[in-house]
């Protein structure tokens, strides 16, 4: 992979964050009570990876500046999920998903040494959250539950389950 294709893939991961919270901040104000939690969850875990991504960015000399329009189209995204079944609207999130994280893998291949820590989070965390939409379409989300939360530095209380 050529140098500006991986520093265009990083900036990716950033800005895939930023889509993620515009996303997940909206599906909350659309979602029912018993999935606020999780909604909730995914939104901390998808704030976190991007403050977590700001130094790594910020010392590859790539701007730490958020794209409003990833924001918009997670919004945007979130509101057609509005009115379509909670389990059909994860199903649709991890296919949504699936690309970034295949394109995750790819970057985490070509990541020098000194990035892989950085890279291989970002995988983890996608894979974390395939896998909670996969078992949420198949009514098994809690099983999903503590990978989101492994991922957190400030998860938030299961008791709020």
């Amino acid at each position: 992979m050529e140098i500006e294709q991986y520093l265009a893939g990083i900036r990716e991961l950033y800005q895939g964050e930023v889509l993620g919270e515009g996303l997940t901040s909206q599906l909350l104000a659309i979602c029912a009570d018993e999935e606020k939690f999780v909604v909730s969850l995914l939104l901390q875990v998808e704030s976190e990876a991007k403050v977590r991504l700001r130094p790594f960015l910020f010392k590859l000399g790539i701007s730490v500046q958020e794209d409003e329009s990833m924001r918009e189209a997670g919004v945007a995204f979130a509101a057609t999920l509005k009115d379509v079944p909670w389990r059909t609207a994860v199903a649709e999130l991890a296919e949504l998903s699936k690309p970034y994280l295949e394109r995750y893998r790819l970057l985490e291949a070509a990541a020098p040494a000194a990035d892989l820590e950085h890279v291989s989070y970002m995988v983890a965390h996608e894979q974390a959250i395939v896998d909670y939409f996969e078992l949420e379409a198949c009514g098994k989300g809690q099983d999903g539950i503590a990978g989101l939360q492994a991922l957190l530095h400030y998860p938030l209380p299961l008791a709020s389950c």
